[in-house]
């Protein structure tokens, strides 16, 4: 049963929970191993993840730009290392965001993919690939067997609600965050195991690069607090995680001073919500990463009937390690403080490109429930999840290739009408979203430009404070799917 925004309970939450409950029931005591990564096992393990990623997301590969990313990469074309360098300075009046080196990072990739979407699409799935892999690693630092890492990236890589992150170019912030994340965790992993300090300095200047690409990442001297769990070496964890604490308290800070303020959509901190989002609505959408808003064939909601089935045998058949269990679960909770006030996702899961960080945490958790089968029992509940989440993600995928193409379409026919129009255009109405996915209510102007060649200054999209004289007014049709000239008077 499809969830709603204002549902404080559902099916998907309570199948969730009873899942978490059951583990805990069935878990044991358990000492951490963790094991020698040797170059053979991790080569094979990201060949499998590659391939199973690229040949999952090549759908997306064609699809158009979409919504901010038409704005961002026509900024991008005019960046120079001068403007790139004033990122990291104060901005004019108070501003929302302050992700310096995301940007820095989003120029680099314009430098060599400019202005065609496959090749940042290639780069978005690329990335994807790389925080897999290190899902993999960092499985293995945590002590599973090989197998049961395997399986734990893999359903990183294949769930459903990696849609958004990897289909929509602009959502490159929340990938190179968690790639950043998880190699300061890394780092972190191979300093509590040496006691080299080489390895605390490389994952603090690490983190200060993911905190700086998305806000989200300041929640990383808690993620990294939460390795405590996992692994026996816990004094030289919390060390780490203090001095990640002073970087992330002296980062606030600069982002204080630069943002004149503390930025961000900014909302009112409210008990019932936080719970909700914290440890239901996301447990939901985690294990239900289905956008329910667009149609689906019989068999889709077939493989949505198997996912409790799934569940339920692998909470039978696993004896997880209860510390490892814990601290997976923690690992989610944790990374969604920073967004639970954007987590209380409807129907279509829009907005769940929030959730890639602490589906990391949900792959771990996997990876530690595999790991307390019998192996056979342990790759046969992998492959069942897997072939259930491949459907559910491409059924994802598609509603966001439809919706670029629609709203490509748009802007190339409105161009068509601009060119023959003289004066300026002003556009009102325009939707948001369409089945949970962005769609044209952000850089209508540049999209028209980028698809028809028509100068996105011509056109006023919104409510102008003046309406300039002569100008075209239009507005969006939801019937027709079009904007339609409103009649002048």
């Amino acid at each position: 049963m499809p969830f709603s925004e204002h549902a404080l309970f559902n099916v998907e939450g309570a199948i969730a929970l009873a899942f978490l409950a059951a583990l805990f029931a069935r878990s044991v005591r358990g000492k951490t191993a963790p094991a020698s990564i040797c170059g053979g096992e991790f080569l094979f393990a990201a060949v499998t993840i590659a391939v199973a990623a690229w040949l999952a997301f090549a759908p997306i590969l064609r699809a158009p730009f979409l919504y901010d990313d038409y704005t961002h990469i026509r900024d991008a074309a005019h960046f120079t290392w001068v403007s790139v360098g004033r990122q990291f300075g104060p901005v004019a009046g108070r501003g929302l965001f302050f992700r310096p080196v995301g940007f820095f990072l989003y120029w680099l990739n314009y430098l060599w993919a400019g202005a065609n979407p496959v090749w940042w699409h290639a780069s978005s799935i690329a990335l994807h690939v790389a925080c897999s892999c290190l899902v993999y690693a960092l499985g293995r630092e945590i002590g599973v067997s090989r197998w049961a890492a395997t399986g734990g990236a893999l359903l990183f890589v294949l769930t459903g609600l990696t849609a958004e992150t990897v289909g929509w170019i602009d959502a490159r912030f929340d990938l190179m965050t968690t790639l950043a994340v998880l190699c300061c965790l890394l780092c972190v992993c191979r300093y509590a195991a040496t006691a080299r300090g080489r390895w605390l300095v490389s994952a603090l200047a690490i983190g200060v690069a993911g905190m700086l690409c998305k806000e989200s990442g300041f929640c990383l001297p808690l993620l990294i607090a939460c390795l405590a769990l996992f692994i026996d070496e816990r004094r030289r964890v919390l060390r780490a995680a203090g001095w990640a604490a002073i970087v992330a308290v002296v980062l606030i800070a600069y982002r204080l001073w630069a943002l004149h303020g503390i930025g961000g959509y900014g909302a009112h901190f409210q008990v019932i919500r936080t719970v909700e989002a914290l440890l239901l609505r996301q447990w939901a959408i985690l294990f239900f990463p289905f956008n329910w808003s667009a149609p689906a064939s019989k068999l889709m909601y077939a493989a949505m009937a198997a996912i409790p089935l799934v569940l339920a045998g692998c909470a039978w058949m696993s004896r997880p390690r209860r510390r490892a269990l814990a601290g997976s679960i923690l690992f989610v909770i944790v990374a969604a403080l920073p967004v639970e006030h954007l987590l209380l996702l409807g129907p279509s899961i829009g907005g769940s490109r929030e959730l890639y960080l602490g589906s990391v945490g949900w792959a771990l958790l996997w990876a530690v429930v595999l790991d307390g089968m019998p192996r056979r029992a342990a790759m046969i509940g992998a492959c069942l999840a897997a072939a259930i989440s491949l459907p559910i993600l491409e059924h994802n995928l598609r509603v966001w290739g439809q919706t670029a193409e629609m709203a490509k379409s748009v802007c190339a026919e409105f161009g068509k009408i601009a060119a023959e129009t003289a004066g300026p255009m002003i556009v009102r109405g325009l939707p948001a979203s369409r089945m949970g996915v962005v769609f044209l209510n952000n850089g209508f102007p540049q999209c028209v430009e980028m698809n028809s060649g028509v100068p996105a200054n011509r056109i006023i999209a919104g409510d102008p404070a003046a309406t300039p004289p002569g100008a075209h007014q239009f507005t969006w049709n939801e019937a027709t799917g079009r904007l339609d000239e409103v009649p002048r008077r």
